[in-house]
């Protein structure tokens, strides 16, 4: 259990929890979907279609995700989100027990996760600063981090275990843990649909959902923070993917390769677990500057160093560093943007930063081909050389906002919007103005999983 006290009798602890067996039944489904449709159909082209789908469905929910976290009660969205996997993840296991599975029900599945997770996160991370005080909201971003790489760690070791004991075995768990969940949600108090939310008015109009956008642009920080943390995680997915494909083109070991993925796993989970800490020394951006400095000189050493086992100790080192940056950016998200629009600014953060990720496989494999191993790390080292100087040269990263003149109503907002910015602005300030500085804290600035999620 995370150790964050709560404002309201351990409701972070119950949305903690059932958001874990969430990423557990998810990191489970995402493993051992590809491994089924190959079973079914013996074609890797089809398999890769399912992880398209899952990808493609949380990315293009994701702007209506973070409109309905703002417009709806997020409690219910989520529960009708587990409630809608416990049905499919239980439907899918009977198909399997009985051998009745075809590819399309496999697909629709991948569909439904990747569209609920999507759901999920928006309004389960927008909720947080309604359920911790102030003081403790940059260690439960840190313990969500944890809870993340923990899920995938055991979701994804679990996969490959019950697949090998029976292939219905995987979603009669993952059912079993998205009921769980639920469970724990129906025990959370109600979240009331945003601050200024107007009854009414389309929740998914062009302008309602562009607000986020406008929102995050029209702020220094947030809007120069996710560029960053753009730019970033697609570096790190190429570098992640050329490390790779280098060490099985090279002839290395697959248990070799995947102690690589691990080690790149558990530097993520210690690293989010001792990032409270090191959010109290790393004061200001500190943390931002200190990881993509560490992404630099860690990418060059993976280029040079020699040794089998060095690469995957190096990106584990990477990996240990990210959460504090991640923290630090996702904290400050969280505070700046106001309730009305919270799940909105957090959605785009997060197709932002992803949609970096996603393409870096095809930008990796380009590069490797073009230029080979040494010369592709060492251009990436390079390119991070040049932002993280920029990132440290910038002013807006330098001079961070003071929560209480920051968080108002976003400019330049329309009649069709689901916000009445002239309330919302004097609402969210009421609540924060007097708020304290954090100290230290979070969408993230760095990848540290090769999955984007």
């Amino acid at each position: 259990m995370p150790p964050v006290k709560t404002r309201r009798g351990g409701g972070f602890t119950l949305l903690w929890a059932g958001s874990a067996l969430g990423e557990f039944a998810y990191s489970t489904s995402l493993i051992v979907l590809p491994l089924i449709v190959l079973a079914l159909t013996g074609s890797p082209s089809q398999a890769g279609v399912v992880g398209f789908v899952d990808a493609a469905a949380m990315l293009l929910a994701g702007l209506p995700a973070g409109a309905v976290a703002d417009r709806y009660d997020r409690r219910s969205v989520m529960l009708w989100c587990q409630a809608m996997l416990v049905v499919v993840f239980g439907t899918l296991a009977l198909l399997l027990w009985a051998d009745a599975v075809s590819l399309p029900a496999l697909v629709t599945l991948a569909l439904v996760n990747g569209a609920a997770t999507a759901l999920t996160m928006a309004a389960g991370e927008a909720m947080i600063p309604s359920l911790v005080a102030e003081e403790k909201l940059s260690d439960a971003v840190a313990m969500n981090a944890a809870r993340t790489y923990a899920g995938q760690l055991a979701g994804t070791s679990a996969g490959g275990f019950l697949l090998a004991l029976k292939n219905a075995f995987p979603f009669v768990v993952g059912c079993l843990a998205h009921l769980a969940g639920l469970v724990l949600l129906l025990f959370l108090k109600r979240q009331p649909p945003a601050a200024g939310a107007a009854a009414g008015r389309p929740v998914l109009s062009v302008q309602g959902l562009l607000e986020g956008v406008r929102f995050i642009a029209s702020h220094p920080f947030l809007r120069v923070g996710l560029m960053c943390a753009t730019a970033t995680n697609f570096f790190f997915g190429v570098i992640y993917f050329v490390v790779i494909a280098s060490a099985q083109t090279g002839g290395m070991a697959t248990g070799l390769i995947g102690v690589m993925a691990a080690l790149l796993g558990v530097g993520g989970l210690l690293g989010a677990l001792a990032a409270p800490l090191l959010q109290r020394v790393l004061t200001g951006a500190r943390p931002i500057h200190v990881v993509l400095w560490t992404f630099v000189v860690l990418t060059a050493g993976i280029a040079v160093l020699p040794g089998a086992w060095t690469p995957g100790v190096l990106l584990g080192a990477i990996a240990f560093a990210a959460p504090t940056a991640n923290a630090y950016f996702t904290t400050w998200q969280l505070i700046l943007a106001p309730d009305s629009h919270r799940g909105r600014v957090v959605s785009v953060a997060a197709i932002a930063s992803g949609g970096g990720g996603a393409i870096a496989p095809l930008a990796g494999g380009i590069v490797l081909d073009l230029a080979g191993r040494f010369a592709s790390l060492l251009g990436c080292t390079a390119v991070m050389a040049v932002i993280a100087l920029l990132m440290s040269l910038s002013p807006a990263l330098r001079d961070v906002p003071e929560p209480g003149a920051a968080e108002t109503a976003p400019p330049d907002a329309d009649t069709d919007t689901d916000t009445d910015h002239s309330h919302a602005g004097a609402d969210s300030a009421a609540g924060t103005a007097a708020r304290p500085e954090p100290t230290a804290a979070p969408q993230p600035a760095v990848a540290t999983q090769p999955p984007v999620r």
